[in-house]
Order: structure tokens, then C-alpha cells, then sequence
């Protein structure tokens, strides 16, 4: 599916276009060849310094907040076994209070497994537009430096750089304006 959408974007890109009525002027992207390029952002993610540097760090507070998750998992469950051997033998009152004890610790887990999946959600995706504000000045410099005309991201179909070259919107502006 994503070459044929490069095909077409190529095809597109190459042929000449025309917005006029009659045999007025057409607008032409180039009368060169546009060379199009792809780049593999999680290749980038995984292999650059900045993405390992990240996977690590983000391994170890992960594994240290599962640490303590755990920790507190298995001390709810202890407390849920006990208390579930002496609901029968407790008086009414001292049993109410401990299965009060157990569902307020019940919901302190849930809510710290929800915290911590939503603390890892929030630093992947920090990190990644911050990756993808580096990786976007980078293309740019070698997009122009290698001469392309488009780069394509590979996983999914997000245009990463454009040459001002192939830019017509002041002449759809112009042609729009009259």
C-alpha cells in the first residue's frame, strides 16, 4: 500500500499541472526529475545514540516502578488472603473496617498501575516529538544536501521534508485571488 502511494505521489509530483480555464499558463512543479527519498523513523528510534539513550533510561524507571508496583501488589494480596481466612471468625464491625482497608488498598493499586501507565505514555510521547524535532532538522539538512525534493517517512505515510522549489501555493494563491 505504501508504494503504491508513492507511485501515485510520484506520478503526481512529476506530471504537469494545470489550474487554468483555457490555454492560460500551467503550473509547474519542475522540469526536472523530483527525487523522493524514505526514512525509517524507527530505525532512527532504535539506533540512534538519543533513541538508545532513551530506551535504556526509560527501561530502568520502568523496572523500577514495576519494582514497587509489585511490591504493593503483593502486599494487597497478602492482606486480601489474611483477611479472607478471618472473615468469618471477625466481629462485624472489625470485619467491615478490614474490607474497608482492603478496597482502599485495592484502589491505591489500580490507581498507581494507571498513574504509571499514563507517566509512560506521557514521556514516550515527549520523547518522541522531541526525537522527531531533531530528526526533522536533520532530514532538512541532508534532504538539501543530497538534493531531494521529498522525503517520506517509511511507516507511515507523513511527508518529512518538501523542497520550497515544489511550493505553489502563492501561484494557487495568485490564480485563486484574481
Amino acid at each position: 500500500m505504501n508504494r503504491f502511494l508513492i507511485i501515485i505521489l510520484f506520478l503526481l509530483l512529476t506530471s504537469t499541472s494545470s489550474f487554468s480555464e483555457g490555454h492560460d499558463e500551467a503550473v509547474t512543479v519542475s522540469n526536472d526529475t523530483v527525487k523522493i527519498a524514505i526514512v525509517d523513523f524507527q530505525r532512527v528510534l532504535t539506533e540512534s545514540k538519543i533513541g538508545k539513550d532513551y530506551i535504556k533510561n526509560a527501561k530502568k524507571n520502568i523496572e523500577k516502578k514495576q519494582a514497587a508496583l509489585a511490591k504493593l501488589e503483593d502486599k494487597v494480596r497478602a492482606m486480601r488472603d489474611k483477611f479472607n481466612e478471618q472473615k468469618l471468625v471477625l466481629d462485624e464491625k472489625v470485619r467491615d473496617q478490614k474490607a474497608e482497608e482492603l478496597a482502599y488498598k485495592i484502589k491505591e493499586l489500580q490507581r498507581k498501575t494507571e498513574d504509571f501507565q499514563a507517566e509512560v505514555k506521557i514521556a514516550d510521547g515527549k520523547f518522541q516529538r522531541d526525537i522527531l524535532s531533531v530528526l526533522m532538522k536533520e532530514v532538512k539538512s541532508v534532504a538539501e544536501q543530497l538534493g531531494y525534493d521529498l522525503v517520506l517517512s517509511k511507516a507511515s505515510p507523513g511527508l518529512m521534508y518538501v523542497s520550497t522549489s515544489m511550493d505553489i501555493t502563492s501561484k494557487v494563491l495568485d490564480r485563486m485571488n484574481r
